[in-house]
């Protein structure tokens, strides 16, 4: 039996002070759905008073629509912390996989087309509690796309901190990249061991 090939992990997603991220986020969440549930209370009152409904049936629509209210705050925390503790992305041979909400992956051989271009993406900073909060700068990121039969993988080449991934991980990249035989796989492949020789070296 051949061996299969070792998982080399590439640096995006958070990389540090994710728990705190986490904790923060939970803590606003119990904030805003409390809040929202007493807004929505407030509103389905004030339906009530705008329909004239009698008292026996004048708590349904409050109780409803507080339960919607922090419902949807729920549902918007819940998407965010799982985006924050599942996102991830690694090689494995020459298939990657990038995790985020969902887990795509794409064997680099079968790609039909490669692309790597610089994205700008808004810059954010770490507050005291671990949470984030933007810097007004924008920083332009390398995002390298793959398409394939089974879809399309794109993979940011930044952690969320902005931190750029390090140089063994770009050659491990630019080497996948090199079984690919599609369009745009050796620019993709010869751009990403330029940048791992110069990070300053950035996508025009």
């Amino acid at each position: 039996m051949q061996p299969s090939a070792p998982r080399i992990p590439l640096s995006v997603g958070y990389r540090s002070s994710r728990t705190g991220r986490v904790v923060s986020l939970l803590v606003l969440g119990v904030i805003l759905t409390v809040g929202c549930g007493c807004v929505g209370a407030f509103i389905g009152t004030g339906i009530n008073a705008a329909g004239g409904n009698d008292t026996s049936g004048s708590a349904a629509v409050p109780a409803i629509a507080a339960l919607v209210s922090a419902g949807l705050v729920l549902l918007l925390i819940g998407l965010l912390v799982t985006s924050i503790v599942r996102s991830g992305a690694w090689l494995e041979g020459s298939r990657l996989t990038v995790v985020g909400l969902t887990t795509k992956s794409v064997d680099l051989r079968a790609a039909r087309s490669v692309s790597l271009h610089a994205a700008a993406v808004a810059q954010t900073g770490v507050s005291s509690d671990g949470s984030l909060v933007a810097t007004g700068a924008v920083t332009r990121t390398p995002v390298l796309t793959v398409t394939a039969d089974s879809g399309t993988v794109k993979l940011g080449l930044r952690s969320r901190e902005s931190l750029l991934i390090p140089p063994p991980e770009m050659y491990a990249l630019a080497a996948a990249l090199d079984t690919a035989r599609c369009p745009g796989a050796a620019e993709a492949a010869a751009w990403l061991r330029a940048m791992a020789a110069d990070p300053r070296t950035m996508l025009l």
